[in-house]
């Protein structure tokens, strides 16, 4: 005699119409978790509608809506938050990605959920010693700089380790820069796209995290199982400074590469430049001085600890560049 199936395990996702929290419910229904997504909007978000998911709406800065959705719920995944790095969103992003992270985690010990995923980010950890690849153990030396966003994520992951010293079973999953299908960052759009051109005549003379949408969402399920409560884990594809990262992309593109890194006065110089004067004429900066300044040093962590503990497989950046490319530059011949 067949025993029965258990039932589904019941996953809480907020942030779920952003570009990770999409990939990653489109992932959960497919390995067949009982997905419920919570966010300020009326509905389900309009890309997740064919998919069976139920949805709550709320706010995470409301902690009485979050007590109610999360009963009974066993893995919460924590995915809402601000990305800025302009002054004008400071006091939100404060509300957002700290007390909202407060809240989720309240609610999650209250409710007894069994497992918090909190998606944080490399943005939070702090800038490693020149010359040198950081681990998640790096203390954090961005405070008083005004980098709103990194203290932001900084100030959440304080509220989540304390949640843990509560005694809730929540980890921490930090990405870097993001590439893969359903990005909709206009920046990043437009990069691929003057690459392609051939027209991105300079970079910054730094460097970055990269991951791969899907590595990241693999780390995320996997976090369901794996990983210690309490630990940080650092979901890097590949280091690479903004020059070789584009060489890499024009070779395979068969295209011109950028020529030379562009001064960090000057880099520096535009992005308050534009921050400040373009408001003034109605336009929307595309840049700012905060990440202009983090663009001149090469922030690059190590992945060995999601490697060992999470069973973490990062992507060669050829392969993702392969990939994914022709949805940024069809999304954008498109927009």
């Amino acid at each position: 005699m067949s025993q029965e199936k258990p039932p589904a395990k019941k996953v809480f996702v907020t942030g779920a119409s952003g570009f990770i929290g999409s990939n990653l419910v489109s992932r959960l229904v497919d390995d067949g978790y009982d997905v419920t997504t919570f966010g300020r909007s009326g509905s389900v978000a309009k890309k997740l509608r064919d998919l069976p998911v139920k949805h709550i709406s709320g706010d995470v800065t409301n902690i009485e809506s979050l007590y109610k959705a999360m009963e009974g719920m066993d893995v919460v995944f924590h995915l809402a938050g601000l990305v800025s790095y302009k002054k004008k969103d400071m006091h939100r992003q404060y509300g957002v990605n700290v007390v909202g992270t407060r809240n989720v985690m309240e609610a999650a010990l209250q409710c007894n959920v069994g497992r918090v995923i909190h998606t944080s980010s490399v943005a939070a950890m702090g800038i490693p010693d020149e010359g040198k690849i950081g681990t998640e153990e790096i203390t954090y030396n961005l405070g008083r700089r005004g980098l709103n966003y990194c203290d932001s994520k900084y100030a959440a992951e304080q509220e989540v380790k304390q949640f843990f010293e509560k005694g809730l079973s929540v980890l921490i999953l930090a990405p870097g820069i993001t590439f893969g299908e359903g990005d909709k960052h206009p920046h990043h759009h437009a990069i691929f796209t003057a690459l392609a051109k051939g027209a991105l005549l300079g970079v910054p003379k730094g460097g970055v995290t990269f991951s791969d949408i899907n590595d990241v969402v693999d780390a995320h399920v996997a976090a369901i199982e794996k990983g210690r409560a309490g630990e940080r884990y650092a979901l890097v594809s590949a280091n690479l400074s903004y020059r070789d990262a584009a060489k890499i992309f024009s070779s395979i593109h068969g295209v011109r590469p950028p020529m030379f890194e562009i001064p960090s006065w000057f880099m520096i110089a535009m992005g308050s430049l534009a921050e400040s004067a373009l408001p003034l004429v109605g336009m929307q900066s595309p840049v700012s001085r905060q990440a202009a300044w983090l663009a001149q040093h090469k922030i690059f962590f190590s992945p060995q600890k999601a490697i060992d503990e999470l069973g973490f497989k990062p992507t060669p950046f050829e392969e993702t560049i392969k990939r994914v490319a022709p949805y940024y530059l069809y999304q954008k011949s498109k927009r």
